[in-house]
C-alpha cells in the first residue's frame, strides 16, 4: 500500500515566548497572523531530518511538505559506525544539541553542548542513540540556564561506543576537570585525614591519575562527603574516576564534570587534546594556520583573533580563508 504523502497542515512551527516559553504547533496561516502584532519573530522548525532550522515569516511561508521528508529516505546503503548521537527531548523546549566525546575504552566522558537551544522549563532528557549498536547503557543528564541547556553531567558513561572514524569531520578540545558531583556521601570518613585524589585502572591495578588536579572536600560529622571543591583541574583523555584513601571510609562515589575547550590556544601536548566527531556540524569561526578554527573569536581593530580579549599572549590571528591563514 502506498503511503500517502504529508498534508500542508502537517507544517507547523514555534517561537519563543518571552512570558511563556517555546509555543509549538502554529500553522502557516497561524504563524502569519501572529507575525501582524509580533514583526520580526524567529520560527523554529524542524524538518524531516529531524534538523531544527530558524527561519523569518518569509522563509516560514516558503516551506513546503518536500521540507517534512526525509533528505534520502530509501538509502539502503550500509551506514559507517561511529559515536552515538544524541537526541535532546522533553522540557518544554526546542533546538538544543551536543557533539559527543568518546574515550579510547569506549565510554562517554563527555558532552560539548554546541546549541543550548531554547525555551526550556526543565532539564530535556537525553536519548543516546548508537544505531550500530555497539555501544549502551549512557545515561547524561542537562542543566539549564534562562530556558537554555549549559551543560551535560554524565551520569553513567556506558560502554562499546566507537571513535569517530578518522574521515569524519572533527575538531580538537581539552577537557579539563572543572567540577566533582556528590552522587553517594558514603560514610565513616575521616576528614582531613583520608587522602582524595583522581586514579584510573591501569594493567587491573589502581593508579592515581591526577595530571595536576588537586581536590579538597568537606563531610558532616558522620563522616558523610558532602561536597568536593576543584581547587586545580587536570586535562583528562579518558573517563578517570574519585579515590579516596581510607581504612574506616566506605561508599561514597561522584561524578566528574569537565569544561571543555574546543581548539585549545594554549599549546598542550598531544596527549592531552581529544578528538571531537562533529556530529552536529559546528560553524567554522576561520582558520588559523592552514587549520579551521571553531572556538571563541573577538575583533579587534576589524581584525578576527582567536579566544577572548582578556587571554593574555601573543594574540592569534584568525582568517576568513584557509589561503589566507597558510600565506602569514
Amino acid at each position: 500500500m502506498p503511503l500517502s504523502p504529508p498534508s500542508p497542515d502537517a507544517i507547523q512551527v514555534g517561537y519563543i515566548s518571552q512570558t511563556e516559553g517555546y509555543i509549538s504547533g502554529l500553522s502557516i496561516d497561524a504563524a502569519n497572523n501572529y507575525e501582524k502584532t509580533n514583526p520580526g519573530t524567529v520560527y523554529i522548525f524542524r524538518d524531516g531530518d529531524g534538523k531544527v532550522r530558524y527561519l523569518t515569516i518569509n522563509q516560514v511561508n516558503q516551506l513546503t511538505t518536500k521540507d517534512l521528508l526525509r533528505t534520502d529516505p530509501c538509502s539502503t546503503t550500509p551506514k559507517p559506525c561511529g559515536p552515538p548521537t544524541l537526541n535532546f527531548f522533553g522540557g518544554e523546549g526546542i533546538g538544543a544539541e551536543g557533539n559527543p566525546i568518546i574515550d579510547s575504552k569506549g565510554e562517554l566522558i563527555a558532552v560539548d553542548i554546541v546549541n543550548g537551544g531554547y525555551g526550556y522549563q526543565t532539564p530535556p532528557f537525553v536519548q543516546v542513540i548508537d544505531p550500530c549498536n555497539n555501544g549502551s547503557g549512557a545515561v547524561v543528564e542537562t542543566v539549564i540556564q534562562n530556558g537554555r541547556v549549559v551543560n551535560a553531567i554524565i551520569v553513567d558513561s556506558g560502554r562499546g561506543y566507537l571513535p569517530p572514524p578518522q574521515t569524519a569531520p572533527q575538531y580538537p578540545a581539552l577537557l579539563k576537570l572543572k567540577e566533582v558531583i556528590v552522587k553517594n556521601p558514603g560514610i565513616n570518613y575521616n576528614c582531613g585525614v583520608d587522602k582524595m585524589d583522581v586514579c584510573s585502572v591501569r594493567d587491573g591495578r589502581e593508579v592515581s591519575a591526577s595530571n595536576g588536579t588537586v581536590l579538597s572536600y568537606q563531610c558532616d560529622p558522620y563522616g558523610k562527603i558532602s561536597s568536593v571543591k576543584v581547587v586545580n583541574g587536570g586535562n583528562y583523555t579518558e573517563r578517570p574516576y574519585i579515590c579516596i584513601d581510607t581504612e574506616t571510609g566506605l561508599n561514597a562515589t561522584f561524578i566528574p564534570v569537565f569544561e571543555i575547550i574546543r581548539d585549545p590556544l594554549t599549546p598542550e601536548v598531544a596527549k592531552d587534546v581529544v578528538q571531537v566527531y562533529d556530529l552536529v556540524g559546528l560553524t567554522v569561526q576561520g582558520y588559523v594556520g592552514g587549520k579551521p578554527y571553531y572556538g571563541n573569536v573577538y575583533f579587534e581593530n576589524g581584525l578576527k583573533f582567536a579566544g577572548t580579549q582578556n587571554t593574555g599572549g601573543t594574540p592569534i590571528r584568525v582568517f576568513d580563508t584557509r589561503q589566507d591563514s597558510i600565506a602569514q
